[in-house]
């Protein structure tokens, strides 16, 4: 029996009404010692800061024949975190509130702990917000009259606006100057100076750095404050080469050149021997390393057969921000629209266009070791790499622009224009960044250009698909498992997920409108003579071990979905006796694969060349292919007329991003890797959530229902406290039957995000959990509680227990809104998409979709009747 394709189904609109109130959690508090001890703990420190200003207002008045009232970034240590504090920051004269960090937990003590009402004190952890306020010394002399006040009279009224600040002198764990070590801290500098310094020892005299600093609300002090910076930058040695400043998403950076002799002083005398680390405009400094990609292999071999097609028409959909392709490869010739504002092509060599071809030829054809049909629209391409300056083949992002600026930048002029001109590619839907920053990955606070990628997705309403990043590290497993593959193939994946904190995503990967995208362990070659010099040592079709794995901030679901992003091989070790531990190498298979088959720049002229190449851009391009296919099942509209019609063309991003995602599960993936990890009940779903996100893709299933499934879609836009109730149909053919069936729900919404907050995004928008009971199942596959964290909730119930309903009862899915970091203000909404689905076996029924749609018909039939009879 096989079950054959259906379309996809319309909710049509659903029921608005407000959201429930619920009744809330009995959560353990916090215990925050009296105002007299926090005035024993705390005046000293507030002693330190107004030592802090009477210091820097000496140092600049030698250096400046004016007084001047020095301005110093101040940290709130609080325990907890106070909703709507910044705003009484900004009630004081000479306060203003720059930023909330997640602060790190600590140990209960005496003065701080976790009760609940029953239990009493706990040995749970503290959680911490850090508010950073940029303060002058009068505003410093204010708060401590409060802080007085208070602690004289815990109930004494505080001017208007200002009553938070008595919540703060509660909570408030310690008070101090942002420092050095501050700056440098999350971001990696000292490893990577140290890792560079044992690298290539003195081979090199400068460093680059990107400096972010703090946004000010005032454009006179961002200017002032920039050049503050430069003039610092230029006195130890540097060199400006970029700045940026994006209000939107409060974005105010400098790329600066450091000579080597600042590296050597922060290694060996700590971050505050550098002025540049002790400017208080200074927020982070992180070492910049623009991504650079080797060449799959100087020497493209294989060949290719296409057959000979036209010039394609139309407007582009997807635009793919890479290197610069080779245009006349027989996969790419005459599909291509090529804008190259930055006239990289001119010293952009045929020999070191690999991953430009590679990436437009997996989006264009596919993996060409199994020939799909080509894309019948032509991609936009905006290169923004270029070859390595010293390592010939090599291809890196532009080394002397900031990737936020050079992002924000590239999307504007496709979707607006930039000076003066028109909008280049408007008919842009998808956005391929196969690309990311090799930078640590920074999963307490989103990245700079993973906020540029949330306000875009948000504002021009785009999907980007992005890649999670590689982890090219060796691989260390015990020697003892080298004498059988299994036993190997076990070790290397507990090496992987010990590691997991080493190969988190990488930036904009941890962008939360965006689909991240990481890689399995499979692709087109088939099976091939593998050498006795390397062996597999990934499970077939798992996720492959080069991908970066999450959580995403704040522990969201991260990488969102994984796919085929090919097969790499490892080399074969060799071993000593005595050998406790073996190091396996990446083997080089670009050649003869395994691997995705691309196009590539080919030796005098070549135009069919093609290798073999692994990562999780492949995967990315291949979801990004797949993306554009759904974009034409949702733009033919719904097949028949008796259906109602499909979502409005603006939910259509949205509704690609969550029909990829309904598409995955996890399948086989837990009980291997809950028997090979160890890992308990209590632990497993939260771990395997980070490795796995919401498993893997399964191209089959995407945009097209069955006899045996169906699958309805819906979207809207939702305001602050509403609830919209949509009903799926109940399929009779499942009543009273104990056989296995599935329902999939998966919602994703186009957050608003508040940068400077550590909550970021400005609402939450869910759907309520499935009701088990009615479904006769239970939830599998990701953790309950990462699944609302991000802007994409994806939640699988299935079973076999009998499902009990009577005739035309339908399963509801309430989609709720509510505020999160900010309120959501009157006649603001905020825009979803929804996909649901139930199945069963084929062996069980193979009505579904039939009794779902007629039940959908019957709907419209009796609103259209109600509708008429309301207007005679």
């Amino acid at each position: 029996m096989t079950a054959e394709r259906r379309p996809l189904l319309a909710f049509g609109p659903p029921v608005v009404a407000e959201r429930p109130t619920q009744t809330p959690r009995d959560m353990p508090r916090l215990s925050k010692p009296s105002a007299g001890r926090q005035g024993e703990r705390l005046a000293p420190q507030f002693g330190d800061l107004t030592a802090a200003f009477d210091a820097e207002r000496v140092r600049l008045s030698a250096e400046t024949p004016d007084e001047v009232d020095p301005a110093l970034v101040v940290v709130f240590d609080l325990a907890g975190s106070i909703k709507d504090f910044r705003n009484a920051i900004d009630q004081i004269d000479g306060l203003e509130f720059l930023s909330e960090l997640l602060g790190d937990r600590s140990d209960p003590d005496d003065d701080f702990y976790m009760a609940e009402r029953e239990a009493g004190r706990t040995d749970k952890p503290v959680a911490h917000s850090l508010y950073l306020v940029m303060s002058n010394a009068k505003a410093i002399e204010e708060l401590l009259r409060l802080f007085t006040l208070w602690q004289e009279n815990p109930s004494a009224s505080f001017e208007h606006g200002l009553g938070k600040f008595k919540s703060a002198f509660q909570q408030l764990t310690a008070i101090r100057r942002w420092g050095p070590e501050d700056r440098i801290r999350e971001t990696g500098l000292r490893e990577q100076w140290q890792e560079t310094l044992d690298l290539v020892g003195q081979s090199f005299s400068t460093v680059m750095v990107e400096i972010e600093l703090w946004y000010r609300h005032d454009a006179v002090q961002r200017v002032s404050a920039q050049t503050h910076v430069e003039q610092t930058i230029a006195a130890s040695g540097g060199r400006i080469i970029d700045h940026s400043q994006i209000g939107d998403i409060g974005y105010h950076a400098v790329l600066a050149e450091l000579p080597i002799q600042q590296v050597h002083s922060v290694l060996n005398n700590g971050a505050a021997s550098i002025r540049l680390l002790t400017t208080d405009e200074v927020m982070f400094v992180s070492p910049f390393t623009p991504m650079s990609v080797a060449p799959p292999t100087l020497e493209p071999v294989a060949e290719v057969r296409l057959p000979s097609g036209d010039r394609v028409d139309g407007l582009p959909r997807i635009a793919l921000l890479d290197g610069l392709p080779f245009p006349n490869h027989d996969a790419l010739s005459g599909r291509l629209v090529v804008d190259d504002p930055d006239g990289l092509a001119e010293s952009y060599p045929l020999s070191s266009r690999n991953h430009g071809t590679a990436m437009a030829s997996l989006i264009v054809q596919g993996d060409l070791s199994i020939g799909g049909e080509p894309l019948d629209r032509p991609l936009y391409v905006r290169p923004i790499m270029r070859p390595h300056e010293f390592a010939a083949g090599y291809e890196q992002i532009l080394p002397n622009r900031l990737l936020t600026d050079l992002l924000h930048q590239a999307i504007k002029r496709i979707v607006e224009g930039e000076g003066g001109r028109a909008a280049v590619a408007p008919s842009v839907r998808i956005v391929n960044l196969s690309i990311g920053a090799q930078a640590r990955a920074l999963v307490r606070r989103m990245s700079p250009v993973g906020r540029l990628l949330d306000w875009l997705a948000h504002s021009y309403n785009l999907l980007f698909i992005v890649s999670a990043g590689n982890h090219s590290d060796p691989i260390i497993i015990p020697a003892a498992n080298l004498t059988d593959s299994n036993a190997a193939r076990s070790a290397a994946t507990r090496s992987v997920y010990d590691a997991a904190l080493l190969r988190g995503i990488l930036p904009p990967g941890d962008a939360l409108n965006a689909l991240t995208i990481g890689a399995t362990h499979e692709d087109g070659l088939g099976d091939i003579d593998v050498p006795d010099t390397v062996w597999d040592i990934t499970h077939p079709g798992a996720p492959a071990h080069y991908g970066a794995t999450g959580p995403g901030v704040d522990r969201s679901v991260k990488p969102d979905l994984h796919h085929t992003g090919g097969r790499a091989l490892y080399t074969r070790p060799i071993t000593t006796p005595g050998d406790e531990t073996v190091t396996i190498e990446p083997a080089h298979t670009a050649i003869a694969g395994p691997g995705l088959q691309v196009a590539a720049p080919g030796r005098a002229g070549a135009t069919n060349n093609t290798v073999f190449t692994v990562g999780t851009s492949n995967a990315t391009a291949l979801v990004t292919r797949e993306a554009s296919r759904l974009f034409d099942i949702l733009e033919a509209g719904a097949p028949d007329a008796q259906d109602a019609a499909l979502p409005d063309p603006q939910y259509h991003p949205l509704l690609v991003r969550a029909l990829l995602t309904h598409a995955s599960n996890w399948g086989d993936w837990e009980p291997r890797l809950r028997r090979e990890l160890g890992l308990s009940n209590q632990q497993a779903r939260r771990s395997l959530t980070a490795l796995l996100g919401y498993g893997r893709l399964d191209a089959s299933r995407l945009g097209t229902a069955a006899t045996n499934r169906a699958v309805l879609v819906g979207g809207g836009l939702i305001a602050r406290n509403q609830r919209h109730t949509y009903d799926l149909p109940l399929p009779p053919s499942l009543r009273a039957r104990a056989e296995w069936h599935r329902f999939t729900i998966t919602l994703a919404y186009m957050v608003p995000t508040v940068g400077q907050l550590t909550r970021y995004r400005g609402a939450k928008v869910y759907f309520a959990t499935p009701d088990t009971s009615l479904a006769g199942g239970d939830r599998t596959d990701a953790e309950h509680n990462a699944v609302r964290r991000g802007s994409l909730q994806h939640e699988i119930v299935q079973g076999t227990r009998t499902m009990v309903f009577g005739d035309g009862d339908a399963f509801p899915i309430h989609v709720e809104c509510m505020d999160d970091a900010q309120r959501l203000r009157a006649g603001k909404t905020v825009r979803y998409a929804l996909v649901v689905s139930v199945e069963t076996a084929e062996e069980t029924s193979t009505t579904i979709h039939d009794e779902v749609r007629a039940q959908l018909r019957q709907r419209i039939s009796d609103r259209t009747r109600e509708r008429i009879q309301g207007n005679g």
